[in-house]
């Protein structure tokens, strides 16, 4: 991913070119300069709409005040909305209104199998299978994510449960930190963060790092603070910005991440895992064979 945003914002440039807008494209930047922010959701499409311009108003206006394309003209606008914030990434986001079911089915569909294919290739085998071991071999695996992280590691701990393995995960943060606090060589932390960047969770990679329990991160493929904690990186393609509707292909690549280790770890003891795996289904089966 390039990363590079200019320097200069959207809107001194705006401004700058003003007395040379066409009406249609006037419009445009009255829009902008109203909704600025909201302006960073929308596809070419939904600005025209909502600036009651046309889509090629909107290119116009892009190429009149020397944006070299509709998304170098976002990144510039990101830099003056979040300058203060200081956000390295703009929304991953192109909004319409009342799309056609068949359209967002195509576009989330074709989406998340472009992110799929980018995490075979970003998944390196020896670490996936490194951290397989570990946790097959750990006195007890913790697991700790929050809001969508937390739903993958709250799927992994399911898993660990079927093959009959110690495992750990809370939801509540304020015990997740309780619990890193107290980790030891024997345990496995694995922090989930799409972003590597949540907070809460660096404090927990660091206290286990300090803990000498084995860290071991599943973040997206850029430089961030957890994974700098991890003695094993697990790694999902950065799909998403952080600014984004929600949680959609990072989450679906991190669950595919925990089916691979899954798979792999019962691939490694097949026999014991599928006494465990039978047993904890007729514990929860039991009396109700089409429960699932």
């Amino acid at each position: 991913m390039d990363d590079t945003i200019p320097i200069d914002g959207a809107l001194v440039a705006i401004n700058a070119h003003l007395s040379t807008l066409s009406d249609s494209e006037r419009k445009v930047a009255e829009y902008v300069f109203k909704e600025p922010k909201k302006t960073l959701y929308f596809n070419v499409r939904e600005l025209a709409k909502q600036s009651d311009s046309s889509q090629a108003a909107v290119v116009r206006f892009c190429k009149r005040n020397g944006f070299d394309s509709f998304n170098n003209f976002k990144l510039r606008l990101a830099r003056d909305v979040f300058r203060e914030s200081d956000e390295r990434y703009i929304p991953d986001l192109e909004l319409e209104s009342e799309p056609s079911p068949g359209r967002v089915i195509h576009g989330v569909i074709d989406r998340t199998q472009r992110s799929l294919a980018s995490l075979e290739t970003t998944l390196d085998p020896a670490f996936v299978e490194a951290a397989a071991d570990l946790i097959g071999k750990a006195s007890s695996t913790f697991l700790f994510g929050v809001g969508a992280s937390g739903v993958v590691s709250y799927d992994f701990m399911q898993k660990l449960i079927r093959l009959g393995l110690p495992v750990f995960y809370t939801s509540d943060t304020d015990l997740q930190l309780t619990a890193a606090s107290t980790l030891h060589s024997g345990n496995i932390a694995f922090v989930v963060s799409y972003s590597g960047e949540n907070e809460t969770m660096i404090e927990v990679a660091r206290l286990a790092r300090s803990r000498n329990a084995t860290v071991i991160t599943l973040t997206m493929d850029t430089i961030n603070s957890i994974r700098s904690f991890a003695q094993i990186a697990l790694l999902v393609p950065a799909s998403e910005r952080i600014y984004r509707q929600g949680a959609a292909t990072s989450r679906i690549n991190q669950l595919a991440v925990i089916d691979i280790l899954y798979s792999i770890m019962v691939s490694k003891n097949l026999e014991d895992s599928i006494k465990s795996i039978d047993q904890t289904m007729a514990v929860t089966h039991k009396g109700n064979p089409t429960r699932h």
